[in-house]
């Protein structure tokens, strides 16, 4: 036999050593896979919301143009004259012109500014 082949103990610190390493592996390894497991599933995701989305606006542009349909002044007045409403389009001096008031408005609005030296006091008719 041999004497220089020795066969010692194994020692603690180099078996634990080896464990760490092999575990830390082992876990780096699982979370890559992991995160490109849920990139696959958001890029899946996208790609279903994205197709959605595209529905979406396809089925807005059609109800865009039958609203248009809807309200043009011919089909409306053929609908008046299948129903026999006897309906006309009104007179200038019929006509109601409402105006939405604008920046201007606002102003007018507002409380008027009270000097900066004087302390607000009440009025009789406000106690």
């Amino acid at each position: 036999m041999r004497r220089n082949r020795k066969r010692g103990a194994l020692r603690i610190g180099t078996v634990a050593k080896s464990l760490i390493t092999c575990s830390a592996a082992a876990a780096i390894g699982l979370c890559y896979v992991w995160q490109k497991n849920q990139i696959y599933h958001l890029g899946d995701e996208i790609k279903r919301r994205e197709s959605v989305l595209t529905a979406a606006e396809k089925r807005n542009v059609m109800l865009a143009a039958q609203l248009a349909q809807l309200k043009s002044p011919a089909r409306l007045e053929a609908r008046c004259q299948h129903y026999n409403l006897h309906l006309s389009a009104p007179r200038e001096n019929q006509i109601v012109r409402l105006y939405e008031p604008g920046p201007e408005w606002d102003v007018r609005l507002l409380p008027p500014a009270l000097p900066a030296g004087r302390p607000q006091t009440k009025t009789m008719a406000q106690r």
